[in-house]
């Protein structure tokens, strides 16, 4: 089979601009041998073409199926041989870009045929597989070569095009019976035609033997034989045309192209699309090579540098052979301790070394930072960058609404890991039975009580996907017993140096190293009251006190409070003084401070903020310790969250922090609402309106 990219009508009305051509390049060849007198202009503008005869034409003039040079050299194929036509035009046979409805030559209104002998016939029956010209001359292979036959017709082995119902029906359609061809059909050729034959001797017996010489299929003078398609890609038409499939075998015709394309995840090694000239591919065929995943280099602990044929590349796709790859760390974590291969290369569609993972830098407070608890001091959030703040709203008319006064700071959280924060399990409890999580929103980053408050580092807010609990746990009616709650975040903490994680004792054995210890100095944050019986603070507030012993925090303790001592508790603050937690720092963090060789202090929890005793006066007992949940009597049920939801990403690949709403504000005043996607995007509509 033979391909052109051209349309029937197209590649018949064609026919002329090749025969002007043919006749204009022998006039012209006769005019410089009669003494052509050619143009004395020896340079032409940066916007015009030079004709071979020194003519000067406009640049759009050249190979556009008008003859504007006088001697017809703006329209041979050794001119447009090259030219690259756009998609919406059509392509001579000899490479000019004309209008797909526009003739090659500009003469329009061609019905009729002239025959060598002079008789006209009408146009469409040249190159229909039967004579009509007296001479033949209408059923030429110099003629029907040039001739583009549509998907549903057969295509003669001279260029005729006949009904493709006719191929192999017992009956010669085509001049030269190619369309009844053994070969073809799989029967005998029609016709009478000696067929060779061949003799064979012995010295005693003469046997005759009749053999069928095996035909030798050739395309159009010029054109090239498709070779196979290279493996896991394919040969097309064109590259706008991908869907147009080229068989091996099949011809493409002189200074026609195809495009070579490879399959998903394989990428191409050569160059794409291949010209045929003179029946010889100007360029090898390429091959396909297989990608390396993107996805094991991408994750939420670590920075890729890709790097290819010396240049940097994205590592969001997928990533060709040689690729080279350096893994760092992104900001808030650290490599492990532990020899790691930072530089992977892409291997024959693998990577040659596994990805390491980086380690959270947890515990860490961020010194110097921008500036809770009765008696407290104000805080930078990156001095307690593992706090985190619970609001709750249930409004179901004004969930979306980050600006509605609905949404009310409820208790503090303390960050785990990438998408787990732990927190204390009253915080989210009815009558009941625990709230719809739908009414809760947690942030990261926060320094101001309110939600919508102005912030000097962007704060990070995220619904919950789960609430995870001690199915026993009955609030005050149990006494607050097993009061602690693991909250599954819909997104990904992105890691700053004002949000990190806690530090977590997880391999503690003995129960001598689990338990906390009396007078042991902890790091309590929050917006709770900063007065006995005052309004809550407005800004994050710290506070440093101790444990006590469990007898003596009974001992101070009111009688009816007493019940509350459970035995996953232990007690802290500082009645002497004064200091303490109260109503609205629940929830949060008992950071304990351990000292590294190094002189760097890291925080462990320990805690999280349950209970107290309540005044006469209804307000916070200041004098009295308050009661902590002991975080190491539930290691197990830390254990199972973080191997149910790792801190990796998502079975797409994609790394999401947040599709909570943000605000987006101007010059202090809110302007438009959005959807946080990545760590740099935010998506929101094309106007600035609410």
């Amino acid at each position: 089979m033979i391909r052109k990219r051209k349309w029937t009508v197209c590649g018949l009305l064609c026919l002329s601009v090749l025969i002007v051509t043919v006749a204009s390049a022998a006039a012209a060849a006769a005019a410089a041998s009669s003494g052509y007198k050619r143009d004395r202009r020896k340079v032409c503008n940066y916007y015009e073409w030079k004709c071979e005869s020194g003519q000067c034409i406009e640049s759009h003039q050249q190979c556009d199926g008008v003859i504007d040079c006088k001697d017809g050299s703006d329209e041979t194929s050794d001119s447009c041989a090259f030219i690259r036509c756009p998609s919406y035009a059509f392509r001579c046979q000899y490479g000019a870009c004309v209008d797909g409805n526009a003739l090659c030559n500009g003469v329009r209104d061609n019905t009729e045929f002239s025959c060598r002998s002079s008789e006209c016939i009408p146009v469409d029956q040249v190159c229909d597989g039967q004579e009509d010209c007296p001479d033949g001359t209408d059923e030429t292979q110099q003629l029907c070569s040039l001739v583009f036959c549509p998907s549903f017709s057969f295509r003669c082995s001279y260029g005729a095009c006949i009904g493709g119902y006719s191929k192999c029906d017992g009956v010669i359609d085509c001049r030269d019976g190619s369309d009844e061809d053994e070969l073809l059909c799989g029967r005998p050729f029609p016709s009478t035609t000696p067929r060779p034959v061949t003799s064979v001797r012995t010295s005693t017996t003469s046997t005759t033997t009749t053999t069928t010489a095996a035909p030798v299929v050739t395309g159009p003078p010029g054109s090239c034989r498709v070779p196979n398609a290279p493996p896991n890609g394919r040969i097309v038409l064109d590259e706008s045309a991908q869907t147009v499939q080229i068989m091996p075998g099949e011809f493409i015709e002189n200074y026609n192209s195809v495009h070579v394309v490879c399959g998903d995840k394989y990428t191409l090694k050569g160059t794409a699309t291949i010209i045929c000239l003179d029946g010889e591919w100007l360029e090898p065929f390429p091959v396909c090579e297989k990608y390396c995943s993107e996805i094991p280099i991408n994750g939420i602990t670590i920075e890729p540098f890709c790097e290819y044929q010396r240049r940097q590349i994205t590592c969001k796709r997928p990533l060709p052979p040689a690729t080279r790859v350096r893994i760092g760390c992104r900001v808030g974590y650290q490599k492990p301790l532990e020899p790691v291969n930072e530089t992977l290369n892409c291997i024959d569609g693998a990577w040659d070394s596994s990805v390491f993972r980086c380690e959270p830098v947890c515990g860490t407070p961020t010194p110097d930072a921008e500036a809770y608890v009765i008696g407290g001091r104000n805080a930078s959030i990156a001095e307690v960058p593992w706090h985190m703040a619970i609001y709750k709203n249930l409004n179901d008319a004004t969930l979306d609404d980050l600006r509605s006064p609905d949404w009310q700071y409820v208790c503090g959280g303390t960050i785990l890991t990438e998408r787990l924060v732990v927190t204390a399990a009253h915080c989210f409890w009815a009558t009941e039975g625990f709230f719809d999580k739908r009414f809760f929103r947690l942030a990261a980053g926060k320094y101001r009580r309110e939600i919508t408050a102005i912030e000097a580092l962007p704060p990070q807010y995220f619904q919950i996907h789960e609430i995870l609990a001690q199915p026993q746990y009955q609030d005050f009616s149990g006494y607050y017993n097993l009061d602690i709650a693991i909250v599954v975040l819909n997104g990904f903490i992105a890691f700053r140096t004002y949000i990190r994680p806690i530090c977590l004792e997880r391999n503690l054995r003995t129960e001598s190293e689990k338990r906390i210890r009396p007078n042991s100095v902890g790091r309590v944050a929050g917006w709770g009251f900063t007065t006995a019986t005052g309004d809550p603070s407005s800004v994050l507030k710290v506070i440093d006190i101790s444990t006590v012993d469990y007898v003596t925090c009974r001992e101070v303790s009111p009688v009816a409070y007493r019940p509350f001592l459970t035995g996953d508790k232990f007690c802290a603050g500082n009645p002497r003084a004064g200091t303490g937690v109260c109503q609205g720092d629940s929830g949060g963090g008992f950071a304990l401070g351990k000292e590294l060789e190094g002189g760097e202090t890291v925080y462990y929890l320990y805690g999280l903020v349950s209970s107290a005793p309540r005044a006469v006066d209804g307000g916070c007992d200041h004098n009295k310790y308050v009661a902590f949940t002991e975080v190491q009597n539930y290691i197990p049920m830390i254990l199972d969250a973080e191997s149910r939801y790792p801190d990796e990403l998502d079975e797409r690949g994609v790394e999401i922090v947040s599709d909570f709403p943000v605000l987006l504000l101007l010059h202090d005043e809110f302007v438009c609402k959005g959807d946080i996607r990545s760590e740099v995007m935010v998506v929101t509509g094309p106007g600035l309106s609410v």
